[in-house]
């Protein structure tokens, strides 16, 4: 009996210890996630906006800013302070929360390394340390959480390779690398990802070659590897993963032809990007099949051949740019494309940069999208004169037209474009006078007419240009006196190039304006004067060219304040007086004051 009693009693025993331990573990697990909350607020150095303030124990923890707990069990499931100017490191603490199941600490200031304690919270299913400055390596670890779907560690400064511990297990669908210092080879395992929807690698210096694997990859939408250094023939499969709606591999050494199907299979793409790698081959005109194409981005490489894509099927196309290929064949027909881009209604950007483009520009011109802002079509072979519809382009801040045949006028209604910030008409065979309406443009910056035929006088009505930091008209047939009102525009300050002309007459004083100025060059014209001695107000100078003029006179002693003088030539003019004693006292890399 005594021994019946006894057993009883060791049986309530253990009972009360089994209660008694049970309590005390989940006491100490609350207790355990509000000492890991205090150890991450400890690693805070800076909290500018007071977000950690309420963690204290007037409060309790899971009513604390950016902390969520389960109804259940009251344990930290959320810890969320994106975008909260947070200043320090992050604790190891942070592994202790066993039941956290989502981490932002995206866009503050965090650094130091990313704790592998991370890698012990088998709940995880997002952590988000994006826009901050991490260092090391990335914790092989953190990729064992076999619950984790969400990764964005971009625009950190983690480097060293990237793991190759992707299980097939693995249920992470979006994993964002970009902008680090990785290095290394893609890991093979990624093709382990099967539910992988969103992979970007872009912005480190990863190499290699792109692993077979991931041609398993068949759930893949979005892929960004741009910027990188890889090698090697660019996978035929990646044409055949049929979700993908961003395909971007810019600025690498990918080898590879576009396939004459593109966007047959691939209906859904937004985004194709292959600029800077060493692409060759044709432009398919499958390309029109892509409906939702936004961006179509090829520039740099080795394409050829005949434009042939009727883009006036592709209502979303935003961007597109062929610039630095081989396209056309310097004739006529070469434009032949171009008409149909007037149906891009949405068409922002359009660089045809540097190709063997010839033709003309059609009069559709004036019927392109009014979202157009950017149209670059320098260094071709396009010959006629610009249409005067290109006055219907009011959205247009940059045209870049240099280095073609084009012929005949400036076209008058130029003075339309009242957002036009950035005009380059250079090195064509433009004649007759620069328009009066170019004065109309009062957001311009860099102006480039030089190297055509312009004649007749600079108009005063460039007083307008309040603006512009660069105008340069050298190489031209330009007459006359340089109007006063040129030398109002004291926002120049890279260059003023009147160089190469038949410009005559005096240097006004008012020359002291521009305090900027970096660059002058009146080389090569008819002036006849003294030089004025408020040009030692321009003390910006670091290229002063006045040479092959008619000056006369001495050097002023005021010029001794042009301390910013680098190279002077003002040779070939009929200056008296030793002109170099004025500069001895400057450090200058060049003097020409020869006959």
């Amino acid at each position: 009996m005594l021994s019946s009693l006894l057993s009883k009693l060791a049986v309530i025993i253990v009972v009360a210890l089994v209660i008694h331990m049970t309590g005390a573990v989940y006491g100490s697990s609350a207790a355990s996630d509000q000492l890991a909350l205090l150890e991450i607020k400890s690693k805070i150095t800076l909290d500018p906006k007071g977000a950690l303030t309420s963690w204290n124990d007037s409060l309790p923890f899971c009513q604390w800013r950016g902390v969520a707990c389960g109804r259940r069990h009251r344990r930290v499931t959320m810890l969320d302070l994106q975008d909260l100017g947070l200043v320090g490191s992050l604790s190891p603490y942070i592994g202790n929360m066993s039941f956290l199941s989502y981490i932002n600490l995206g866009s503050n200031q965090l650094h130091g390394s990313i704790p592998p304690e991370i890698g012990h919270l088998y709940r995880l299913r997002s952590v988000y340390l994006f826009n901050n400055s991490f260092t090391g390596e990335i914790p092989a670890n953190m990729f064992s959480c076999s619950k984790l779907s969400f990764i964005k560690l971009q625009y950190n400064k983690l480097s060293g390779k990237i793991p190759n511990a992707f299980s097939s297990k693995s249920m992470i669908t979006v994993l964002h690398l970009h902008t680090n210092h990785l290095t290394g080879g893609i890991p093979p395992s990624i093709g382990n990802l099967t539910s992988l929807e969103e992979l970007s690698l872009a912005y480190n210096q990863l190499e290699g070659s792109i692993p077979d694997s991931f041609n398993q990859l068949k759930n893949l939408r979005k892929i960004g590897v741009g910027a990188n250094g890889l090698v090697g023939a660019f996978p035929s499969f990646m044409f055949n993963l049929s979700m993908l709606e961003i395909l971007s591999f810019s600025e690498n050494q990918l080898q590879g032809s576009l396939p004459s199907n593109l966007c047959l299979s691939q209906p859904h793409l937004t985004w194709i990007g292959f600029g800077s790698n060493h692409f060759n081959g044709f432009l398919p005109p499958s390309i029109s099949n892509c409906s939702e194409l936004e961006v179509l981005a090829l520039p740099n490489n080795y394409l050829k051949g005949e434009i042939a894509v009727d883009f006036g099927r592709l209502q979303h196309l935003n961007r597109l740019s062929l610039a630095g290929n081989k396209f056309g064949s310097k004739d006529r027909d070469d434009m032949n494309f171009f008409s149909s881009l007037s149906n891009c209604s949405n068409l922002e950007i359009l660089d045809l940069f540097r190709n063997q483009l010839g033709g003309v520009l059609p009069n559709s011109l004036g019927n392109f999208s009014s979202k157009l802002s950017y149209l670059a079509l320098d260094s071709n072979h396009l010959s006629g004169s610009i249409p005067s519809s290109i006055g219907n382009l009011l959205g247009i801040t940059t045209f870049f037209s240099s280095a073609n045949n084009f012929t005949g006028l400036i076209p008058e209604s130029i003075g339309k474009l009242q957002n036009l910030q950035i005009l380059y008409l250079d090195n064509n065979h433009f004649s007759g006078v620069i328009p009066r309406s170019i004065g109309n443009l009062s957001l311009l910056t860099k102006v480039v007419l030089a190297g055509n035929g312009l004649e007749g006088s600079i108009p005063s009505t460039i007083k307008s240009w309040k603006q512009v930091i660069a105008l340069d008209l050298h190489g031209n047939k330009l007459s006359g006196s340089v109007p006063k009102e040129l030398f109002q525009l004291t926002s120049l300050s890279i260059a003023l190039d009147l160089s190469q002309n038949n410009l005559s007459g005096v240097l006004p004083q008012e020359i002291s304006n521009l305090k900027l100025l970096g660059t002058l060059d009146f080389s090569m014209n008819r002036f006849t004067c003294e030089l004025p001695s408020s040009l030692s107000s321009c003390t910006s100078l670091e290229n002063l060219n006045l040479s092959s003029n008619l000056f006369y006179g001495s050097m002023p002693e005021s010029f001794i304040s042009l301390k910013a003088l680098e190279y002077v030539d003002l040779s070939r003019n009929n200056f008296s007086g030793h002109i170099s004693m004025y500069l001895q006292q400057i450090p200058l890399k060049q003097l020409n004051v020869g006959p």
